[in-house]
C-alpha cells in the first residue's frame, strides 16, 4: 500500500526539543523506523547498542496515513499543538530512508491542517513548522524547500560506521547551501581535527559556517553527560561553534519517551 509509512516504537509523542538550534521549543516528534547507518562507537554503558534510539526505529509498525492523522493527529491532539506553533520533527532511524512516502505524507497532512484551521501559507499549505533530523548521507529532494528545514548529524569515524557510508560530500553540500544546522557527538579532541579537516578546511569545498555547527557531549545517561559535557564545552568555546547539551537526558535521564 503507498500510502502507508513505517514508524517506530515511539511512533509519534509530543516534547521539548532536546538539542542544537531549536533547543527547548515544543515540538511533536514523527520517529520513523529503518536506519541506514548504526553507529556502534557509540555505545556506552547507558546506550550499549551504540545509537541512543535504536531500541526505537529498529521496531516496524505499519500505518495508513489516516490512521496516523487519525490516531495521533486528532485523538492526541498533536494537530492543535502544530497549529499553536509547535514543530514538526520527522525523525529516526534516517527519516529519508522512506522520503517519497513522507513527502506524500507531508502532503497530506498540510491538506488535512488546512481543512482543519484554515491557516494557509503562501504557497497554499497549512502553515507550520517542519524541521527533519538526519545523518546527512541521503540527498533531499528539492520539493523540501522551502517546505521544511534541516538539522543534520553527520556521523564521525568514532561512530563506528565505514566512511563510504556516513561521508557523502555532495549531500554535504546540499545541506550548507540550504542553511541547515550541523550538530556533531564529540567523543574526544581527535573529532575535532576530523570535524575540519572534512567539514570546514575541507577539500570538497563543504565549508560548514562555524555559526551553523553544534557540538554535543556523546553520552546516554544524565551521570554521563555531567561528566563530558564540560570538556565539549570547551572545544565549542575554543572553535567558536555553538555548544549544545542534551537536554532530555539530564531533565529526565531519558533518551526516548519524555
Amino acid at each position: 500500500m503507498s500510502n502507508t509509512l513505517m514508524l517506530s516504537d515511539d511512533k509519534l509523542f509530543y516534547t521539548l526539543e532536546g538539542e542544537s538550534e531549536y533547543i527547548g521549543q515544543p515540538s511533536v516528534f514523527m520517529r520513523l523506523s529503518m536506519c541506514n547507518l548504526r553507529c556502534p562507537g557509540f555505545a556506552s554503558p547507558g546506550s550499549p547498542n551504540g545509537c541512543d534510539s535504536y531500541i526505537s526505529w529498529s521496531i516496524k509498525n505499519k500505518y495508513t496515513f489516516q490512521q496516523i492523522w487519525d490516531e495521533f493527529f486528532i485523538e492526541q491532539g498533536f494537530a492543535d499543538k502544530l497549529n499553536n506553533g509547535a514543530i514538526l520533527k520527522y525523525t529516526g532511524g534516517e527519516p529519508l530512508v522512506q522520503q517519497k512516502k513522507l513527502y506524500k505524507f507531508d502532503t497530506f497532512l498540510r491538506i488535512k491542517m488546512v481543512e482543519r484551521f484554515r491557516n494557509i501559507d503562501n504557497h497554499g499549505y497549512a502553515r507550520m513548522r517542519t524541521d527533519f533530523e538526519t545523518n546527512a548521507t541521503i540527498l533531499p529532494m528539492s520539493q523540501w524547500v522551502p517546505r521544511a528545514t534541516f538539522t543534520t548529524s553527520p556521523k564521525l569515524t568514532s561512530n563506528g560506521d565505514p566512511e563510504s557510508k556516513t561521508y557523502k560530500p555532495e549531500v554535504l553540500r546540499w545541506h550548507v547551501a540550504n542553511f541547515s544546522g550541523f550538530k556533531f557527538v564529540i567523543t574526544s579532541d581527535k573529532d575535532i581535527e576530523e570535524i575540519w579537516h572534512k567539514y570546514v578546511e575541507d577539500k570538497e569545498g563543504i565549508n560548514v559556517p562555524r555559526n551553523r555547527i553544534w557540538f554535543m557531549p556523546a553520552c546516554g545517561s544524565r551521570e554521563e553527560h555531567i561528566e563530558r559535557a564540560p570538556a565539549v564545552a570547551e572545544y565549542a568555546k575554543a572553535m567558536g561553534v555553538n555548544f549544545s547539551p542534551r537536554l532530555h537526558l539530564l531533565i529526565w535521564d531519558k533518551a526516548l519517551k519524555v
